[in-house]
């Protein structure tokens, strides 16, 4: 094995802990927006496309002003592409 493939194997991993990470937090976001909205606006754990993920962010910066879950889900999200990409490198995904 070489060490790209072997630099591509852990990136894969590092990018999969980035992207259970991300999900974590956004549950822990939509838990404590649950918490103080009303039970009518409350969100659904399941079902999520962009501009329901887009109303979340704004309720928790609403409700959360100095709230750090935004940019820990923010900074996963970026560090799981990156580690993708790195793996795409490794692999030889970008080869001609």
């Amino acid at each position: 094995m070489s060490l790209r493939v072997a630099v591509g194997i852990v990136a894969l991993v590092c990018g999969s802990i980035c992207g259970m990470t991300a999900t974590f937090k956004m549950l822990g976001m939509v838990d404590q927006v649950n918490e103080r909205l009303p039970k009518e606006e409350q969100f659904d754990s399941l079902g999520w496309y962009l501009t329901k993920t887009q109303r979340l962010h704004r309720e928790y910066k609403r409700l959360y002003p100095d709230g750090r879950l935004l940019l820990q889900y923010y900074v996963a999200c970026v560090l799981g592409i990156v580690c993708l990409l790195i793996c795409a490198w490794g692999f030889r995904f970008f080869a001609k």
